[in-house]
């Protein structure tokens, strides 16, 4: 943790965001027999998109893919969190059926800082 302190690793993995070279990359973590997160983690989903690939789709069709598999995990909802600034991530998860459900202030030990919380419902996913 960014204060020092040491916690449970949660099962997961990171996928690369690839057009022919590398784009970003997009992770997914979870807690087994739970849709529910530690405080210390922020939310089941995490991406991010070099800054000379943003603008092309890229984070939107990663995210799109990357429910599917959360659904395999047994998940009934995902959780994303980003910052009241970053309209960018903002307009990805909405395009993907995220709601945004509150805003909060991070527990100090991440740096207790203001972020928004989306849910996505995995059961109203689309079939692929």
């Amino acid at each position: 943790m960014p204060d020092g302190s040491t916690v449970p690793k949660l099962p997961g993995y990171r996928r690369w965001i690839w057009d022919g070279e590398f784009c970003g990359s997009i992770g997914l973590r979870w807690q087994k027999g739970s849709n529910a997160l530690p405080p210390y983690c922020l939310g089941h989903i995490g991406y991010g998109v070099v800054p000379w690939k943003s603008g092309r789709g890229y984070a939107t069709e990663a995210l799109r893919l990357l429910l599917r598999d959360a659904v395999a995990e047994g998940l009934r909802y995902v959780e994303i969190t980003t910052t009241p600034d970053n309209l960018a991530s903002q307009r990805v998860i909405a395009r993907n059926g995220g709601v945004l459900v509150e805003e909060f202030i991070t527990v100090p030990a991440i740096g207790g800082n203001r972020e928004l919380r989306y849910r996505i419902k995995l059961e109203s996913l689309p079939d692929a």
